[in-house]
């Protein structure tokens, strides 16, 4: 009985440490990003859906559940405000796995639909990734008519969508998590966004798991401080990079190629005349 108290006890004390997903305390605002929104027909009403606002309301959320926590833990309501202050301060909500999410969103929806809205309804999303922000996401894209689900890697569906099961569940992902597929449920059309391993940094998910969970132990300040670097480095490459830098699968535009070849063939003039007057 002692120890089953014990266990208890611990998991009560890993879980209320747990650090929230919509910030990463001491990270750099992110840098100047054009994100087109996602627009759906909403029942006759097309909703132009942002990843500003979705930001939004993952940090909204992420509040509360933090409120709730120091509330167990005995704070009172001026404690927890100034707490609450001091660790959301500046936070956009903008972690780098809700700004995959809505990348792989767009992605699907472009290559599944084209250039038409597709309705609410009709839209079902389909994640490898368990973490409490992407469920907050694609919760919020597909709203209360659209369908989505969380299957791992390895075939199971998490049923129980609960922030707290879904950070326990979070905790040992890997790059191969990173997949989402996006289908017309009334064509049964789908489209598989799948993250490059490469976009990683090598170290990044055993950092993750030191810094956001303490395991195998607590990370250092130099771990925290370096893993604080990749996140907010992974953060602003989906923010601004093309899709093709950051999908399997995806290719260069045909026009975007064409137009660096003609700088380069440009540039290539310049020095060669550069040179022949130099030597003229």
């Amino acid at each position: 009985m002692r120890l089953v108290i014990v266990v208890l006890c611990f998991l009560i004390a890993l879980m209320a440490s747990l650090p929230i997903e919509a910030h990463m305390p001491g990270a750099s605002p992110p840098p100047k990003f054009e994100l087109e929104p996602i627009v759906v027909d909403d029942g006759g009403k097309i909703i132009n859906i942002t990843i500003d606002e979705i930001g939004k309301y993952h940090n909204e959320m992420a509040k509360k559940m933090k409120v709730k926590m120091l509330k167990k833990q005995g704070k009172t309501d001026e404690e927890i405000k100034a707490i609450i202050e001091k660790e959301f301060a500046n936070a956009t909500g903008l972690c780098p796995c809700l700004v995959i999410s809505f990348r792989a969103t767009l992605l699907g929806i472009k290559n599944v639909w084209g250039e038409e809205i597709p309705k609410r309804d009709d839209i079902k999303i389909i994640s490898n990734l368990p973490t409490p922000c992407t469920c907050q996401c694609f919760q919020y894209i597909t709203g209360n008519r659209g369908e989505f689900h969380i299957i791992l890697p390895n075939g199971t569906e998490v049923k129980n969508m609960s922030m707290k099961n879904l950070k326990k569940i979070a905790m040992n992902i890997n790059a191969s998590y990173f997949c989402f597929t996006i289908c017309r449920k009334s064509t049964g059309e789908c489209f598989t966004a799948d993250v490059k391993d490469d976009v990683f940094p090598e170290d990044y998910f055993v950092l993750r798991k030191k810094v956001k969970y303490g395991v195998p132990e607590k990370a250092s300040k130099e771990e925290i401080e370096k893993f604080r670097k990749e996140w907010e480095d992974l953060r602003n490459k989906f923010l601004t990079q093309p899709d093709y830098e950051l999908f399997e699968g995806i290719e260069k535009p045909e026009s975007e190629g064409n137009v660096i070849g003609a700088i380069a063939v440009l540039i290539g003039c310049i020095v060669a005349l550069a040179v022949w007057r130099y030597k003229g």
